[in-house]
């Protein structure tokens, strides 16, 4: 329930890939079936594309067109199986989310959002609608990733303590001291060297505690064989195509740019070693083997941006409220419109006198409040997700709200009470557990498509 650090999802190239997709096209076929649902041999041409100037825009080795389709191939596998568990989940477009996302790519290009919509419209092979689309997908991908993360990712007061007792969570405390004076942060009492930001990609080999010792003997196998090949100056893509069916899951996974703060240490002393441009470094970690090679470094504008500007706090007293809430979830057997109909009968229950913490017991899908008759403590503002908080500001105390929709399911909730509060401590905790989140969110990201990936039915048809 509690809101957690998105991951940020790349906005196709809008009209890089225009006139290929306006170009002749043969009569469309199926490349791969995908449980129930299929990728076309078009969406397949046009992500080629895509990957193609991305690659060409930052200025690196461009994979042959057999390698290119099956990176393109994977993607669009990954996207359609997240696209339906999401769907089973009751995920929608959010009309408002759409329109917000729109108006912002109109800025970007210096356009107004009629304009935007006119040069989409004009511009071949493409159009806003499918733009529109294309982004209503994104962002419900982006919400079933939120839940799916918030549900593995398990941050413990013990990791926050160790990280506010770090240099990172010296940083962080001087950051949040000088905002509540409204003053800029002091600049640590020795100087710093600059901090470094390292754009990373890494091939992980994925090993899991439950594999026995031979397979993994193998992997480690794999494992070298990659790093030899990259040695010799075979790309990730080769490498990995040249070792398909040998027993591995090997999957390359850009990181982006990262400053230290945000890369875990089993990463970071590596990338400290490593010059941009040579061979990777082969890590062990507890989820497998890694290849981590280093694309390009650079040096943040001040030393003391090694953590990202918290949001305004210009005061640490807030208003809470104590919550309880009732959740259900859409799933395989019952559809969103079936929970709401469900969530319908409860209230109506509940407003004839039936008691909450018993109802919540029975019938909440929220494992860690549902044995405390949903309880949730003292919420503040802005530790749930949207919706929800709306709804805690419109619901007057001792009063229950009408059923309503967020990103996890279907709510009921009760406020029971209200307070002022000290929470310096607990915003200082709270960003430092967004920090932590935020560096195993990809890692635990990749371990969860993997498997969404090994439990899908995939039928690859129609390969060009």
């Amino acid at each position: 329930m509690r809101r957690h650090l998105p991951a940020l999802l790349l906005l196709p190239m809008l009209f890089a890939t225009a006139a290929t997709q306006a170009a002749p096209q043969p009569v469309d076929q199926i490349s791969v079936i995908v449980n129930d649902g299929v990728v076309l041999n078009s969406e397949v041409d046009a992500r080629v594309a895509d990957l193609r100037f991305q690659l060409e825009q930052r200025k690196a080795p461009v994979p042959n067109d057999q390698q290119l389709r099956a990176q393109a191939r994977e993607q669009l596998i990954l996207e359609a199986l997240q696209l339906q568990l999401a769907d089973r989940n009751g995920i929608r477009p959010d009309d408002n989310a759409t329109n917000m996302a729109l108006a912002a790519m109109a800025r970007e290009n210096g356009m107004t959002l009629d304009a935007f919509r006119a040069r989409l419209d004009s511009t071949p092979g493409t159009s806003f609608a499918t733009v529109r689309a294309t982004v209503q997908r994104e962002q419900v991908i982006e919400r079933l990733r939120q839940r799916r993360m918030g549900e593995r990712i398990r941050i413990t007061d013990a990791d926050i303590t160790q990280f506010l007792s770090t240099p990172a969570g010296d940083e962080l405390n001087r950051q949040l001291d000088a905002q509540l004076k409204q003053e800029p942060a002091k600049p640590a009492a020795a100087p710093k060297p600059p901090e470094q930001q390292y754009l990373v990609t890494q091939i992980l080999v994925p090993v899991e505690d439950s594999t026995p010792i031979k397979q993994q003997a193998r992997l480690a196998e794999v494992a070298q064989k990659l790093l030899l090949a990259q040695r010799g100056g075979q790309s990730p893509e080769e490498a990995i195509e040249n070792l398909k069916g040998q027993g591995s899951d090997a999957a390359i996974e850009p990181l982006g740019w990262r400053a230290e703060a945000q890369l875990p240490d089993l990463l970071l002393q590596p990338l400290k070693r490593l010059v941009a441009g040579q061979p990777p470094e082969l890590i062990r970690s507890p989820r497998g083997w890694h290849l981590l090679w280093l694309q390009d470094r650079r040096e943040l504008a001040q030393a003391d941006t090694l953590l990202p500007p918290p949001p305004p706090a210009p005061t640490t007293v807030v208003t809470q409220r104590e919550v309880r809430h009732i959740l259900m979830r859409p799933n395989d057997l019952q559809s969103s419109e079936d929970i709401r109909q469900a969530m319908t009968v409860i209230h109506q229950q509940l407003k004839d006198g039936a008691d909450f913490d018993e109802l919540a017991r029975l019938k909440s899908q929220d494992p860690g409040s549902a044995v405390k008759g949903g309880d949730l403590g003292w919420v503040s503002p802005g530790d749930m997700v949207p919706e929800f908080d709306r709804m805690i500001g419109q619901t007057a105390i001792g009063e229950i709200s009408e059923p309503f929709q967020s990103s996890f399911g279907w709510h009921i909730l009760r406020v029971d009470g209200e307070r002022k509060q000290e929470m310096r401590d607990s915003i200082l905790r709270d960003r430092a557990r967004s920090i932590l989140y935020a560096r195993s969110y990809d890692e635990e990201l990749g371990a969860w498509l993997r498997e969404l990936r090994a439990e899908a039915y995939v039928d690859f048809r129609g390969q060009r």
